[in-house]
């Protein structure tokens, strides 16, 4: 049995990071999207640097990286408070067991933001079973509000 853990990234694995991201988007709704490379890396660099972001990994005994979660907090448009947010998360198929720990290092972390009221989680890849995750994110003390609606243009 393999063995994983997670930590916090290190800008040593962003191309790691990338190289995932890039089978997140191949698999997912936003397969038919170009992706900046340099864009991607940029934007994970500023995350792991910045205090009001978090980028998890999830590592096999190898050091490896299997997986990552980039999440941020944002205050809300309307309030002085804050909400914490995940913009992406994706953990290899083999690995994705240890999916819903990373995303408990997550809500631990943002529970221990200064002003931050709500944790908002999303699914909007399209990949894998939607509903089980749903039913994750309500076991770990989330709600379902709502709904996601998208329209693709060409």
């Amino acid at each position: 049995m393999v063995t994983y853990s997670i930590r916090e990234a290190e800008v040593a694995d962003i191309g790691q990071i990338h190289e995932l991201a890039k089978e997140l988007v191949a698999e997912s709704v936003y397969r038919g999207i170009e992706m900046d490379d340099n864009q991607f890396k940029r934007t994970i660099a500023t995350q792991i640097g910045s205090r009001a972001a978090a980028v998890f990994v999830v590592v096999d005994y190898d050091g490896a990286v299997q997986g990552f979660l980039v999440g941020m907090v944002q205050q809300l448009f309307w309030s002085k408070s804050k909400f914490a947010t995940d913009l992406c998360t994706y953990v290899r198929p083999e690995a994705r067991h240890i999916g819903g720990f990373m995303v408990r290092r997550f809500i631990k972390w943002a529970k221990g933001m200064p002003g931050v009221v709500e944790i908002t989680l999303g699914i909007s890849s399209g990949i894998g079973d939607v509903a089980r995750v749903g039913r994750m994110y309500e076991r770990m003390g989330l709600e379902h509000v709502g709904g996601l609606h998208v329209m693709r243009i060409d």
